[in-house]
């Protein structure tokens, strides 16, 4: 049972949510039910159902198919026909424990998080299966809210509830294998603390197995010798049955000696691949700082060949061991299509169409603002909105970010209410006032006024279908322009939510028009003591020297990399380098850490 599992001393929340699993009493098991035979429910008598559920007994069921199928019915039907559904099981008889996980899971699509949190305290069962099913569905809803933390001691819960020794361990009373996925899952998780975080959870730590785990990363972080050290003194840990994110393949890995660099050194591209080549240099002399061990780095300018391929083979010629670049998106395309690539490629940008299936010797690193529209949906789901206005430019890059955004707000139970795509034929004031419901409400009264001719005590008002705003503005300058309008138009209580495009630097005069409105940016820029239009580039080439420790591995793995200066780096075996960059908000003109709910 997980009460018997030893427990670290948490933080407040951490706490409060594994009290909730520490107190699990009835069986479960998973049933079959016919969805086919259940009585049908009306909306009109919705929420009017006053039968109770079963009560528990220790041989209740957990019915995991009606759980599951209420789930389904929420994502791809909405809140009110998984309430429909939800009675109609009722009706047909569920239990308790089964009911509050139903009722949880409704509260949560429909953005009451407390709710869900205080309903789930109630999914108390002693069986393993619905143990590991309640920890998967709190740990997600933590992920998702951003509580890193919390999540990690959830999954760490998950594994030792999988580890403990059951009856079917083998007769040789050899430890069970972790699944590499779970220790994945876990070390992503940690991955997202800073040094700070993990130095103080490592010491507040009575588990000495969850203690291990935050030691392990803290190694992995100070270097090969280290992680030596940790494994020498952790013969029996969990995490090294098998290590997590493929760390014995980076501890074998050896530095290249020759790197190429393929970027624009000459014509209209010129700035930025010298910017990205600034911060190539800056990170290979802080990788390497002994010139002795320190690989040989020479550059090719693909302005001056033909085509990447044969910037490519020139490389090569030159004895290249290890390739980054081009900066081109055609030019990653034509690399990525190469059939025979001999030379492992850290790309500086994603091709257009990725293979399907793994690639070798293929990454793709990037500063695509698709990565950040899905943060954003992210974060803005995790905070409890669920309907979205989402407000972008008429133009392929607007139309790129929205269904990027849409990708992620949908899959995860969030509702479009409305787009609007800016036209450059109509005043911006009447399209937001338009799309966000106040000039119709502003049409009425003026209405009623010419009816009874007389003024009406009223004030206009916005829609009220959405309770969110994407605003995917495409720079600063149209962000401080739409910006105000939303407030203009009694949107102003709504959150707003943005990509990085809407900030270029330190100015906090300009930037108090974007008061509140939350943004996910690069490290590198919230570092910075002053940012400009290459901030972003030299971080991309800092951090594809990085990378260079790591392509190996990253290729043997799809768990968090590293923390980069563009953002937390994994690798999908499509070769795409995806980054999660940090959450932040304008306060005072001033980015500041959004806080954590």
């Amino acid at each position: 049972m997980i009460s018997n599992l030893p427990i670290a001393r948490l933080p407040i929340k951490a706490t409060f949510i594994l009290v909730l699993l520490s107190c699990f009493t009835t069986g479960c098991q998973t049933t079959s039910t016919s969805e086919q035979a259940l009585p049908k429910i009306s909306l009109e008598n919705l929420g009017q159902n006053t039968l109770a559920p079963l009560p528990a007994s220790s041989d209740q069921q957990l019915d995991l198919a009606a759980i599951n199928a209420v789930r389904d019915r929420a994502l791809t039907e909405g809140v009110v026909a998984a309430r429909i559904l939800r009675d109609a099981y009722l009706v047909k008889g569920i239990d308790v424990i089964t009911a509050s996980i139903i009722d949880a899971d409704i509260a949560w699509f429909n953005g009451n998080i407390e709710a869900a949190e205080r309903l789930m305290r109630g999914a108390n069962t002693s069986s393993v299966e619905g143990q590991l099913f309640v920890l998967a569905t709190v740990e997600e809803r933590a992920r998702i809210q951003g509580r890193w933390l919390d999540a990690a001691r959830l999954a760490h819960f998950r594994i030792k509830l999988l580890m403990k020794p059951t009856q079917a361990t083998p007769i040789d009373n050899q430890s069970p294998r972790l699944d590499t996925g779970h220790g994945d899952t876990l070390w992503t998780l940690l991955m997202h603390l800073d040094d700070g975080q993990l130095e103080r959870a490592a010491a507040m730590a009575d588990d000495p197995d969850w203690r291990g785990w935050l030691t392990l990363l803290q190694a992995y972080r100070s270097g090969r010798n280290a992680t030596y050290n940790w494994l020498a003194t952790h013969p029996d840990h969990t995490a090294i049955n098998p290590l997590p994110a493929a760390l014995e393949t980076w501890l074998d890995a050896k530095p290249p000696e020759n790197i190429g660099v393929l970027l624009p050194l000459s014509g209209r591209l010129q700035s930025a691949g010298n910017a990205v080549l600034e911060g190539i240099t800056e990170g290979l002399y802080r990788r390497f700082p002994n010139p002795e061990k320190r690989p040989r780095l020479f550059t090719i300018d693909t302005e001056l060949r033909p085509s990447a391929v044969a910037a490519y083979r020139d490389a090569l010629t030159e004895g290249a061991d290890l390739i980054i670049g081009p900066l081109i998106k055609s030019e990653a395309q034509t690399l990525e299509s190469l059939r025979e690539r001999p030379t492992p490629v850290i790309a500086l940008n994603r091709p257009e169409v990725f293979a399907s299936l793994g690639v070798s010797n293929w990454s793709a690193m990037s500063l695509a603002p698709e990565d950040e529209a899905r943060q954003i949906a992210r974060v803005a789901f995790g905070r409890g909105q669920r309907k979205a206005l989402v407000i972008r430019p008429d133009n392929e890059w607007g139309r790129r970010m929205e269904l990027a955004l849409n990708e992620v707000w949908r899959s995860m139970g969030g509702v479009t209410a409305d787009t609007l795509i800016l036209s450059t034929a109509t005043a911006a004031s009447e399209q937001v006032g338009t799309s966000a419901g106040a000039v119709a409400s502003e049409r009425r009264i003026t209405e009623m006024e010419e009816v009874f001719e007389a003024p009406v005590a009223s004030r206009p008002r916005r829609r009220q279908d959405f309770d969110v705003i994407f605003l995917l503005a495409s720079d600063p300058e149209e962000a401080r322009r739409l910006r105000p309008l939303l407030i203009y138009h009694y949107s102003g209580d709504v959150p707003v939510y943005s990509s990085s495009a809407v900030y270029s630097g330190h100015d906090h005069g300009q930037n108090q028009d974007l008061n509140n409105l939350i943004l996910v940016e690069t490290p590198a820029v919230l570092d910075a003591l002053k940012v400009d239009r290459y901030t972003r580039l030299r971080a991309l080439g800092f951090d594809a020297v990085v990378m260079i420790d790591h392509w190996q591995q990253a290729e043997a793995t799809e768990a968090a990399l590293f923390q980069g200066r563009t953002g937390l780096l994994n690798r999908l075996s499509n070769g795409e380098i995806e980054r999660e960059l940090n959450s932040v908000a304008f306060d005072g003109g001033k980015l500041k850490a959004l806080p954590i709910r």
